[in-house]
């Protein structure tokens, strides 16, 4: 009479250790980040060495960036991490309700930074546009560069909530929440260089 052999069978007759490694998700926005990481370094190299070529920064009659609005904003979108971790922490503990209120408030936080950028790029025009000079071009293509990685992370927010209303995570199970987190403190961490680099560096250079 023959015996079934299982995976684990075969595992613990291999030596394989369980439960080590990460996933592919894992490694898949991980790598994936990595490019986009290489691209906002670039942006912001070019920013800077352009800076470095202008008499004035911003050259010509265009004013710093104001600092009140956008640093209330920034602060609203750096919280949108932390309310994400909250919820993330719940569901590993099993708590369902917990998770979907992070999620909710994560996803508030960064619909009033958005509204904010939409608010900035509606009047800023009239001030300078892209074609403007080099410092618009370099201004508008990181900004709504960082606005368009922000709108995707919301898109995969919403599923996400979707997706937790009808108890796909659990905590045993939850790595797409995971990955989505990932992405999501990408992008806030982005912004925490974005933000000292276009709109604080203005002012200390300014003559």
């Amino acid at each position: 009479m023959s015996v079934p052999v299982t995976t684990e069978d075969v595992s613990r007759l291999l030596q394989v250790p369980r439960g080590r490694g990460r996933p592919k998700g894992w490694w898949g926005i991980v790598i994936l980040l990595m490019n986009e990481a290489v691209l906002f370094s670039l942006l912001l190299f070019v920013y800077f060495y352009l800076s470095t070529q202008a008499p004035s920064w911003p050259p010509g009659e265009i004013e710093p960036p104001e600092l009140v609005v956008s640093g209330i904003r920034s602060v609203l979108l750096w919280l949108s991490s932390a309310t994400l971790i909250w919820g993330e922490r719940g569901i590993r503990k099993g708590k369902q309700g917990r998770l979907q209120l992070g999620l909710l408030a994560t996803i508030v936080l960064s619909g009033l930074f958005l509204a904010g950028h939409v608010e900035e790029m509606i009047r800023l025009p009239e001030e300078f546009i892209w074609a403007t000079n080099a410092y618009g071009s370099a201004f508008y293509t990181i900004t709504n560069f960082h606005a368009a990685h922000l709108t995707v992370g919301v898109a995969l927010l919403l599923f996400a909530l979707l997706a937790a209303r009808r108890g796909r995570y659990t905590r045993e199970n939850h790595l797409g929440l995971a990955t989505i987190g990932i992405y999501w403190h990408f992008v806030d961490f982005v912004w925490a260089v974005v933000f000292p680099s276009l709109y604080l560096y203005p002012h200390l250079t300014a003559p």
